[in-house]
């Protein structure tokens, strides 16, 4: 089994490199998150976010599995599968789709128990998509929750019932503005209808028989390492494990099935929410940047903020995964800087550092940049390693050398087809 992991925030161009070597595997499988991350892919001139569907459903041959490590949202899978329906009409999607009958589900009341903590000043403002997948996860944790399994269950009815009831009455009593009861119900219900026409299983036990009859399983992280519920920037994380290890306990496969581990990042740095972010950058520079990279959230649309590379972080990220190889996204978008900043170490009480990332926003982080020369030149239609600008070659040579770790991929633009294997 490979994984593939973002190595910063989330937003690196994980979707379009699956999508692009998705193809070689059988097997593509989401481990974590749920319909608040979104990977934008270009499918036959379609830009199309997949929120919960993994990366390889465009690839007829490849099985998607939803792991027991995601949640589920019965109303955003069903949307999802229209929304695809209405570009890929005669392909058959719900057969391409397994989900683990241990995967949590969303229920609608999760939601609005994220906008009131969102919301309400009783609660620390995280900065999240407001699609309830905290709520779902502290369910899970709490064993209050129902899994994607029991809407075969002759109660399932009744049980999302009383759950639902039960939290629409507390979210009533706190103030919090909702849809009518019985609405929020039936819409969910109905909802649940997509799931029952896909293959709901033990995926840990599909996946495992499939490694040992030699198909190619890759593994599909969202969001990315920088928001990992313990090992990123806490509290402004996301809630679940996002790193390369979690897909060995979310899908249930063991860690000496591990081959490759790709991790992607951009050549800048950008982030979605509050908390930490050492490299930021504001003003015009930063407007320029987000402009330029079309800087705004999958899901959201909301600006995401920009900074400069960080690689004590991204030094950080590659420990805690043990990534090896990486896939360089969004070099394009600096095209026309005469030179680029890289941070390569923080000074923290007088420490210089070059592989870290701070937890607190109290510490004082001064950056210490190294500026390399820009390449200047638009390489979107390169096609050969051979052929790129030669400032380019330099600053990826740099990066592979304080990062320990080569740099196989390099992405030339949006399009599925813009990325040049820099190994051949």
């Amino acid at each position: 089994m490979d994984i593939l992991i973002g190595l910063q925030w989330g937003d690196e161009g994980k979707g379009k490199f699956i999508d692009l070597i998705g193809s070689d595997y059988d097997i593509i499988a989401r481990f974590n998150g749920g319909a608040n991350a979104g990977h934008s892919i270009y499918y036959q001139g379609n830009k199309v976010t997949l929120k919960l569907l993994p990366s390889g459903i465009f690839s007829s041959h490849v099985k998607n599995i939803i792991g027991t490590g995601v949640v589920v949202d019965p109303l955003a899978f069903k949307a999802e599968i229209e929304e695809l329906a209405h570009i890929m009409p005669d392909q058959d999607l719900f057969n391409r789709i397994l989900i683990s009958q241990k995967a949590h589900l969303v229920l609608p009341t999760h939601r609005y128990w994220d906008i009131y903590m969102e919301q309400s000043p009783l609660y620390r403002t995280i900065g999240t998509t407001k699609n309830g997948i905290a709520p779902s996860y502290s369910n899970k944790i709490l064993r209050q929750n129902l899994r994607v399994g029991d809407i075969h269950s002759d109660s399932f009815n009744t049980d999302v019932y009383q759950i639902l009831n039960r939290q629409y009455n507390e979210l009533q009593l706190l103030g919090q503005e909702m849809p009518a009861f019985d609405e929020l119900y039936h819409d969910f219900i109905q909802g649940c209808t997509s799931l029952k026409q896909v293959s709901i299983i033990d995926t840990e036990i599909f996946l495992n028989k499939a490694i040992r009859d030699g198909k190619k399983v890759l593994a599909e992280g969202a969001q990315a390492t920088l928001l990992d519920i313990d090992h990123g920037s806490y509290p402004y994380v996301t809630s679940s494990n996002t790193i390369a290890s979690a897909a060995c306990v979310s899908l249930g496969v063991s860690p000496k099935l591990v081959d490759k581990i790709y991790g992607v990042t951009k050549a800048y740095c950008t982030r979605v929410g509050n908390g930490i972010f050492p490299t930021e950058i504001t003003g015009q520079a930063a407007n320029d940047l987000r402009e330029k990279g079309a800087e705004f959230g999958s899901n959201t649309k909301r600006p995401r903020r920009v900074g400069w590379l960080d690689l004590p972080a991204l030094k950080y990220a590659i420990m805690l995964n043990g990534v090896t190889q990486l896939v360089l996204t969004k070099a394009d978008i600096l095209n026309e800087m005469a030179e680029i900043p890289v941070c390569t170490h923080y000074e923290i009480d007088e420490q210089k550092i070059s592989l870290a990332f701070p937890q607190s926003a109290e510490q004082e982080i001064k950056p210490i940049w190294k500026s390399l020369k820009g390449w200047n030149t638009d390489f979107s239609n390169i096609k050969q390693a051979n052929l790129l600008p030669e400032t380019l070659g330099a600053f990826i040579s740099f990066l592979e050398e304080e990062l320990q770790v080569p740099i196989k991929y390099l992405s030339t633009g949006p399009q599925r087809e813009e990325l040049i294997n820099l190994a051949k």
